[in-house]
């Protein structure tokens, strides 16, 4: 009986203690919040789930999110110390990130999103590590999150509130990446 229960306190432990990070490189040259990094592509999948309005061109389109999403990461690698630059060494990155755009009834507001990301790490266009998330949706502060909920609520989240969404998972990924290594 005791070794039945120190078989499953291992298992369950070690499941615990799991990292989300997938290394292809051992022991790996990432070093946490010094290793500089350049994003060499943002692959962006939108879905519009139910409620949308076909004609309603309000809302940003694909090619438009994907623009946001490449800028608002830039700005968080800047902001983290971690944006690699021409004449330095970095590792390049490529991120994969499938949005689904939530709509309220009536197709006019929006609810929160839907995400799920891969993020891909390379040198020299050799795989290095990655690691992914989802499916999850944004959650603000409690105070704020509450206020989020709210305008959610009276379907007041539109088209420049999408854009808070945008930078909240754009930091969530680049926190994520600034956390990898040893």
């Amino acid at each position: 009986m005791k070794m039945v229960f120190v078989a499953v306190l291992v298992v369950l432990l070690s499941a615990c203690s799991s990292s989300p990070y997938k290394y292809y490189v051992e022991p790996t040259p990432i070093k946490k919040q010094s290793t500089l990094y350049k994003i060499s592509d943002v692959n962006l999948s939108l879905t519009l789930g139910s409620g949308v309005i076909p004609e309603d061109d309000s809302f940003s389109s694909e090619a438009e999110l994907k623009e946001q999403f490449s800028g608002y990461l830039d700005s968080s690698l800047e902001n983290k110390g971690i944006a690699g630059r021409e004449g330095t060494d970095y590792l390049e990155v490529v991120i994969s990130i499938d949005y689904k755009r939530i709509f309220n009834h009536g197709g006019r507001a929006l609810n929160k999103p839907q995400v799920s990301h891969e993020v891909t790490v390379f040198s020299e266009g050799k795989k290095l590590a990655s690691f992914s998330k989802g499916p999850y949706t944004t959650r603000y502060g409690y105070f704020e999150d509450a206020a989020v909920n709210m305008k959610i609520a009276t379907f007041s989240w539109g088209r420049e509130d999408e854009l808070r969404d945008v930078e909240m998972i754009s930091r969530l990924i680049i926190d994520d990446l600034a956390n990898m290594g040893l």
